[in-house]
């Protein structure tokens, strides 16, 4: 099982997502239709960032756009950023060995859940079993994130206007032109 630091703040988040994106925080705050100001406060966690802001701001970059996420769910272990080694063939060695951990536990999920209906048709143990599991789909959802974050800021791939519905998959658009 890996443990995964996390970042701790939103605003740190916030911060981080706008130093990526190379532009100036005036730019960025023109953009986005709000005051420097108000823009650093969210990122000093003086206040949340700006309701009407939240859109404009996750269209920026991945890294924005999980904050706001993170600040509208609460949601840490899944939006949250992972203080690790951020080179991106680490990030896919932790995801591959959190993908072998969820593949074993998710081996016998359908056995644990054959003719159970309710959290009552299951024993003490595939309670257990069926807690630790979702826990690790979680964190493996996290590190999945996290790993585009860092594909979309080394490679500038486009990912966070096709999460957006703003471009068609570059797959799809490949197989029709082959």
């Amino acid at each position: 099982m890996i443990d995964v630091p996390m970042m701790d703040s939103i605003g740190d988040m916030l911060e981080l997502a706008i130093m990526c994106c190379d532009r100036p925080p005036k730019a960025l705050a023109a953009d986005i239709g709000y005051s420097v100001d108000s823009i650093y406060s969210a990122c000093k966690n003086a206040r949340a960032i700006p309701n009407k802001a939240r859109q404009k701001l996750s269209q920026m970059n991945s890294i924005a756009a999980s904050a706001v996420a993170l600040e509208a769910t609460g949601f840490m272990k899944l939006f949250g950023y992972q203080k690790v080694d951020r080179h991106v063939q680490s990030m896919i060695l932790r995801l591959k060995k959190q993908d072998k951990e969820v593949f074993v536990l998710l081996e016998d999920l359908p056995t644990i859940l054959l003719d159970k209906n309710d959290r009552k048709d299951l024993s003490e143990n595939e309670l257990n079993d069926l807690e630790l599991t979702a826990h690790r789909l979680v964190d493996r959802a996290n590190s999945t994130i996290n790993l585009i974050m860092e594909l979309e800021y080394k490679y500038g791939l486009g990912v966070t206007q096709y999460m957006q519905g703003k471009e068609k998959s570059p797959v799809l658009a490949h197989r029709r032109l082959s």
